[in-house]
Parts: structure tokens; sequence; C-alpha cells
């Protein structure tokens, strides 16, 4: 049984990257629209399946499904890329250093442990003091799909919203504008993009218990009213301690994020020792195996078999040009 589990084709991932200062207007409607064009424009491209996700004021927590690990990463990489671009327009900026250089791509290895790392997911704005319960938060986020979508792994929420360009957005007269002003450039950014077909968000909030062969309706039902159960028993907890008293309609939130030393890890996620072991040994008879694949292209070996989940490195140079 381990073994299988280790050696599933259909596989969730946690994703969660952070910005170094803050993103602008965490909860607010013009940076909604920013975050969900780009992603609706990258969905169409990116062989992803968005399953949920919470943006918070300096980081963000999505689970994804995904058959090819490349995709997962062009399509975190290429989100951070247009969303910076967009932040420079607003805020007039040639450059902007935006992200910690650090994202973390983590397998879900077993149920317990999605399960948790769902729940973990909803309860961010709670946790950080912003809200009493997930229903009350205003920044993107995909509780609602979630709680109404019909227990079914292939049921689909899709929203469609326009396809906005860089040259769309005209900078803001102050980091923290009034809501007169987010309410008029919203509106000329959508009239610029009228002219464009629109793109499509399409979150599959039950797809990633297929990962674990779980598509029965009834035990798909079972596990979203567990995760539905835990959300509310952590907020009822926390209410008493969490004043929801920080202001997060701010453009720059001052919540800097102190990026720690940078260290080779291997992210995972599961809930017992024993799955954690099993994946650390496949990980690294597969890393073994790279590096003999690539001592053999130092060799000048041209038909090198490589595993098939690797990035493939540039043939290395086999002699000095004069």
């Amino acid at each position: 049984m381990r073994r299988r589990r280790m050696l599933r084709s259909k596989r969730m991932y946690d994703l969660c990257f952070r910005s170094l200062q803050g993103l602008p207007l965490p909860a607010r409607a013009l940076t909604a629209l920013l975050i969900e064009s780009v992603m609706g424009r990258l969905l169409r491209s990116e062989a992803v399946i968005l399953c949920g996700y919470v943006w918070m004021s300096n980081h963000v927590h999505m689970q994804l499904f995904s058959l090819d690990c490349s995709a997962l990463t062009h399509f975190h990489e290429r989100l951070k890329k247009r969303l910076t671009d967009f932040l420079k327009r607003l805020l007039n900026l040639p450059h902007l250093r935006l992200w910690d250089t650090r994202t973390t791509i983590g397998e879900v290895l077993d149920l317990e442990a999605a399960i948790a790392r769902c729940v973990y997911t909803y309860l961010n704005p709670v946790r950080a003091g912003l809200v009493r319960s997930i229903d009350e938060y205003t920044g993107c986020n995909t509780w609602r799909e979630f709680v109404s979508a019909p227990a079914d792994v292939n049921a689909m929420v899709e929203k469609e919203v326009p396809w906005i360009l860089a040259t769309d957005i005209t900078p803001l007269s102050q980091e923290n504008p009034g809501l007169s002003e987010e309410r008029d450039l919203i509106q000329f950014i959508q009239e610029k993009a009228s002219a464009r077909d629109r793109n499509t968000i399409r979150v599959m909030p039950l797809k990633w218990l297929e990962a674990f062969n779980i598509v029965d309706p009834i035990e798909v039902e079972k596990i979203r009213q567990r995760i539905i159960a835990q959300v509310r028993q952590e907020e009822a907890r926390l209410a008493p301690k969490k004043d929801p008293s920080r202001r997060i309609e701010g453009f720059m939130v001052d919540d800097r994020h102190i990026p720690k030393k940078k260290e080779r890890k291997v992210f995972m996620y599961a809930s017992c020792k024993e799955i954690r072991m099993a994946f650390l040994e496949t990980f690294r008879a597969f890393i073994h195996r790279c590096a003999e694949c690539y001592r053999l292209m130092r060799q000048g070996y041209k038909d090198v078999p490589w595993p098939a989940e690797c990035f493939k490195p540039p043939i290395p140079r086999l002699c000095n040009a004069f």
C-alpha cells in the first residue's frame, strides 16, 4: 500500500510563496481583479488544476492538482512575474523586488495531511487576526466554492475575468488610494479590457481527493464536512483571542517577511513518520539516479536515460574554447 501511494500518478501539491513587504490592497477589489485576471490567463496554458487558495497580505496558500511538475514551476513563476509587472505600473516604479526567492511546492503524501493543509489554508485570515471567520474575509479565496460545490471530485466552479494587460493600468496618486480612485481605476481597466476575449478561472475544489483514490460522493462529502467542522472549531477557539483590529485595506501592509537562512530542503506533507521516511527513501534513490546520469553526460554520452520527473540540465562543457 505504501509503495502504491508513493508511485501514484495523480498528485496533490501545496504551493506557498511570499512577498518581502506585503501584497498591495490585500482585501480590496482592485487587487482581486488583478490577481484573478492573471490566474485566469495562466490557467488557459498551464497543465495545472486549481483546487483552492487564500491570498493573504504577504503570502498565498494554494492547493493544486497536477500530473506535470514543470507546469507547477511555470505557473507560479509566471504568476509572480505578471503580478510584479502590474504593481510596477500601479506604483510607477521602474524596478520592484516584490517576492522572496524561496517558493514552497510540497507534495501532499496522504489524505490526513491533505485535510490538514486545507484547514490550515482557510484558517489563515483568522489566525492573522484579520477576521473572526473565513466567511468574512474579502481577500481572494475559494472558501465559498469549497463549501457550495457538489460533492463530486469533478465539480467545477467557473468565473469569467477580464484579460488585463500591464498597459491598461495607470499609476495611483498615492500608495493608499481612496475608494473613489480605486473604483475609477477598476472601471478604466475593465473598459480597456472589454475589447479582448475574457478568461475563465476554473476552480475544482474537491479534485485533490482523486489523488488519494477517493471519488465516491458520500466519502467526498464526509471529508468536506470534516474540514468545515475543523475550521469552525478552530474559529470558535480563536475568537476570544484574535481581535480583528488590523487594517487590511492599506496599499502596502507593513508586515515584512524576513527570509530565513536558505537551506536545501525537500518539501512534503505527511501525517506520519513512516510515510515521510518512505518518501525520502524514494527521493534519495531519485537523486542518486540523477547524479549518475549527469556523470555519464560529463563523460560524453548523449542518450542518457534521465528519470521522467527530473528537470534535465544543460549538457556540461566538455572542452575549453580557444
